[in-house]
């Protein structure tokens, strides 16, 4: 009887320890509401526990809870950085079941921001045809600290990413060879390169990573609809919209070489009748890493968002950075890194002005670009909505340079530089005392107007066929003239008229320093303080775009077209004088191009895990304003020349829980090309600029990207890049002088040669973890490999050395790190972070031109080219390093964040 006693309370106490400790799984996946796009990193937890999971690569999540825990706290919180928290309750019923499946939409806090995604053809993996990588909220938060916008692309596979000089705001960015011009950049789905050049001057955005809620590139043609320079690829930044929610931060960062920068922003959250505002406002000042070079720059942003009713709402924008700051214009050679270093600057010295000795660079940028843009949703039906952007952009501002000779030589010879390659300024202060001066010191200014309307039509046929149409029509007036910034000690400035058309025509020829040479708002200089040259570019854009789109559970394509007319016009105001004063018309004929895009894709879904895609596409593109009118002069090119691309690319990617895997092959077929290189030495004294037109390229390669999730506190990841970018013909170039804007004509032997300046491998890798609630460490490698230098048109006129191929510079493996701190502050959410950049001060050139073995340059008394020299860093299979931007050593940033 007793072991029947003791059996039956054994028994009893077991089931009640398995009903205590039953067990139940929860699993599911978080989604973005508006797209399904998964949510990577999402928090789930039952509420007031810590008991839970992350999503993983594909939103997923998983984890088990006791039907106790569960039943005390039967509520999952879920939560995601730039989303409204979601609590989802659970049921007795389901607590009692075994598992539990949950679908969680989460709902961004950004007001307006999906349909911003909309606007802008944000591509979404496993229905968008075309190779995406994107660059997240956390990554930005990581690692730009310092860095440039474009750096913060740099782990992308196909992208490269430099500091070009070293100024701030200086840097630039190529995605697969093709260099920025040829790169779509978009703002909100606004298009911002230069409508002149197709440039992107990233100075005047230099506070965007503060605002940037989601960056995405697409490699190749992209998604876009519209007709824009996406040859090599799309950059596409959406802002902050204005949050829902209420609360701000402040952030204060300082770099180890003396830049300081602070960061305020604010939002309302949702106000009354369903308004909401956000601001922001950082200022950055202090030395450059580079010598010579400072940074005085405000940034300024704000976000008006008004929700009318759920099928209307409208969307206020305006941003601008008002700033300052020194470059590095010229190319250092390999003696001037030897003797000097790498942070050594030619365009700079000492300047005794006012009885003080001042740091004084002959290359200063300032510029103020503010952005405006009225962004109104509007759903007309459960069908279709229509979505328009109306925006204008104003910009003052430009750069200083040399004008004139140092006694009768020009101006940035290195023959003219003191003991420890400096400019002297004094002394050229003393040549020009008391008489007229023979250096001065040149603004070139870059005013312009833009003004546009972005209209996009969406309908949804049924439930898998949908049509876009809409219009993109833009106006611009770009004002460039210079002015005299600074007489270096002389009395006046003798502007010669010397090349013009019209020669003086009667026009005084005495110039001094206009008091508004440096303004960053918007005041002009005088037509009668204007030198050198004085000229309006006008440019008239209207496109209209279409797409038909299909999508249902495996199958995802599309088939857009663009048709667009471009419409250039050139005032000239120094060559001309005017009919009716007795010389030329100053005003050109107007001249229409027509451009055109046409692409399609299709994605396969082939598992819940696993799809394929592919994408063609044909682009036909007018020649940038510059090559439109290339004599500096009014008359027009015959014949004009679109430029032209064609463009395949093949896709897979396998998409798990714990693994995300893209890998891709891409051929692009570039056709009468038109360039035009930055200042470069002339034989005979000077700089001159190259301009090329109708060079063909071909580049192809294959792209890998992986990422993986170990654990719930690890992340990992991986690119690999294997290209081949070559041009296929050889061409004419026009040299013309920055001296006396004369222009000569060379053959340029280039079939065959290496796209200069980009690296064709890039193998790269990079880790984040979570070590504690408290630290979490970081850490990436990039390997650069067979990166080549740009050839030099002056170097490439000999029949007899067709074919041999340009000057390959070292490769370089470049290691960043970084350490974050999370804690409380006087009860408020506080973030410390340390970051250092090219860990282990690893030397390399960024970016360079070649030059014949014989004409390699001497180093430590050393000629490479000439003295018998076996392995060298300078000379390779017959080619020479001539000179170059070498990339930046070992620098570290600390910053601290706090939110309230």
């Amino acid at each position: 009887m007793k072991k029947l006693f003791s059996l039956f309370i054994t028994s009893a106490l077991m089931l009640c320890t398995t009903v205590l400790y039953a067990q139940v799984v929860v699993q599911g996946v978080v989604v973005d509401s508006n797209n399904d796009q998964p949510l990577i990193g999402a928090n789930v937890v039952v509420k007031g526990t810590t008991i839970g999971s992350s999503t993983g690569l594909d939103g997923s999540f998983q984890f088990s809870v006791s039907k106790a825990e569960l039943t005390s706290s039967p509520i999952l919180e879920i939560t995601y950085l730039g989303y409204i928290d979601l609590e989802i309750p659970i049921t007795n019923d389901l607590i009692e079941s075994e598992k539990i499946d949950v679908e969680a939409l989460l709902e961004s806090s950004d007001i307006a921001l999906s349909e911003i995604e909309v606007t802008s053809s944000y591509g979404i993996d496993r229905k968008t045809p075309t190779t995406i990588s994107n660059v997240s909220t956390e990554y930005i938060n990581d690692y730009a600290g310092t860095q440039e916008l474009p750096e913060l692309m740099k782990m992308t596979p196909g992208v490269y990413a430099t500091k070009e000089g070293g100024g701030v705001g200086d840097g630039r960015v190529y995605i697969r060879g093709f260099a920025q011009e040829n790169i779509a950049v978009l703002i909100n789905g606004i298009p911002v390169n230069d409508m002149e050049n197709g440039r992107v001057y990233w100075s005047n955005w230099s506070g965007l990573g503060d605002v940037t809620a989601a960056m995405q590139v697409q490699r190749g043609l992209g998604a876009s609809k519209l007709a824009i320079n996406s040859i090599g690829g799309t950059i596409n930044i959406i802002t902050k919209s204005t949050d829902a929610k209420r609360g701000g931060s402040y952030l204060q960062q300082y770099s180890n070489y003396g830049q300081f920068k602070e960061t305020f922003a604010y939002n309302t959250g949702r106000l009354n009748r369903d308004w909401a505002v956000s601001v922001l406002y950082s200022r950055t000042d202090g030395d450059g890493y580079v010598d010579g070079t400072y940074v005085h720059a405000n940034t300024y942003f704000l976000s008006v968002a008004k929700e009318f009713s759920s099928k209307h709402s409208m969307v206020f924008t305006a941003v601008g950075s008002p700033q300052k700051h020194g470059q590095r214009d010229q190319y250092l050679t390999p003696e001037d890194n030897w003797r000097y270093g790498v942070k050594h600057n030619k365009d700079w010295g000492y300047y005794t002005k006012d009885g003080e000795r001042q740091v004084w660079n002959m290359r200063n940028n300032y510029y103020h670009k503010p952005h405006i843009a009225l962004n109104d949703y509007l759903t007309l039906s459960d069908k279709t909505t229509l979505n328009t952007s109306i925006y204008a952009s104003y910009g003052k501002g430009g750069g200083s340079g040399p004008l004139g000779s140092y006694d009768g030589i020009y101006f940035e010879g290195a023959n003219k530089r003191d003991i420890d390659g400096l400019i002297p300024w004094d002394k050229i202060a003393a040549g020009n005392a008391g008489i007229s001066s023979k250096t001065i010191l040149r603004n070139s200014v870059n005013n312009h107007s833009w003004y546009g309307i972005l209209a996009n039509l969406n309908h949804n046929i049924d439930q898998n066929w949908a049509l876009s149409f809409g219009l993109d029509a833009r106006t611009y007036k770009g004002e460039h003239f210079r002015e005299v910034r600074d007489l270096m000690g002389g009395n006046d400035w003798q502007e010669a008229f010397k090349y013009a058309v019209d020669g003086d025509g009667g026009r005084s020829k005495t110039r001094t320093v206009d008091p508004n040479s440096t303004a960053l708002w918007f005041v002009k200089t005088p037509a009668t303080n204007r030198i050198a040259y004085d000229n309006d570019g006008k440019n008239t854009y209207a496109g209209l775009f279409g797409q038909v789109e299909y999508n249902d559970d495996k199958i995802s394509a599309f088939l857009s077209s663009t048709v667009s007319s471009t419409t250039y016009k050139r005032i000239d105001r120094y060559n001309y004088i005017g009919v009716s004063n007795g010389g030329t018309a100053i005003e050109s004929e107007g001249v229409n191009i027509i451009g055109y895009t046409a692409k399609g894709g299709i994605n396969y879904n082939m598992s819940p895990k696993s799809n394929v895609y592919l994408n063609l596409g044909t682009f036909s593109r007018p020649p940038f304003f510059n090559f439109v009118f290339t004599n500096y002069q009014n008359v027009v090119v015959d014949p004009l020349k679109n430029e032209k691309a064609n463009s395949m690319e093949i896709g897979y990617a396998f998409i798990s829980r714990n693994v995300k895997l893209k890998a891709n092959y891409y051929v692009t077929e570039w056709i009468d090309k038109s360039l035009l290189s930055g200042r470069i030495p002339a034989p005979g004294g000077g700089q001159t600029r190259a301009a090329v037109s109708g060079q063909n390229a071909l580049h192809k390669g294959l792209e890998l990207e992986f990422q993986a999730k170990v654990g719930r506190d690890l992340s990992l990841g991986a690119m690999v890049t294997i290209g081949d970018y070559k041009w296929k013909n050889n061409v004419k170039a026009e040299l013309r002088s920055d001296l006396d804007q004369s222009i000569t004509t060379v053959d340029v032997y280039a079939d065959g040669l290496y796209v200069g300046n980009h690296p064709m491998n890039q193998f790269g890798a990079l880790m984040k973890w979570q070590i504690s609630n408290v630290f979490d460490f970081g850490a990436q490698w990039l390997f650069n490999d067979k990166l080549y230098a740009d050839y030099d048109v002056f170097d490439r006129d000999d029949p007899s050395a067709a074919g041999e191929q340009v000057y390959r510079m070292n490769s370089n493996g470049i290691t960043d790190a970084r350490l974050g701190a999370s804690f409380k502050l006087f009860g408020l959410d506080s973030y410390l972070q340390v970051q250092v950049y090219n860990l282990f001060d690893n030397f390399h050139w960024a970016r360079g031109t070649d030059t014949s073995a014989e004409n390699g340059w001497t180093v430590g008394g050393v000629n490479y080219g000439t003295d018998g020299v076996g392995d060298n860093p300078f000379t390779r299979d017959g080619r020479a390093l001539k000179e170059g931007f070498p990339g930046w050593g070992r620098t570290a940033n600390i910053s601290y964040k706090l939110w309230f």
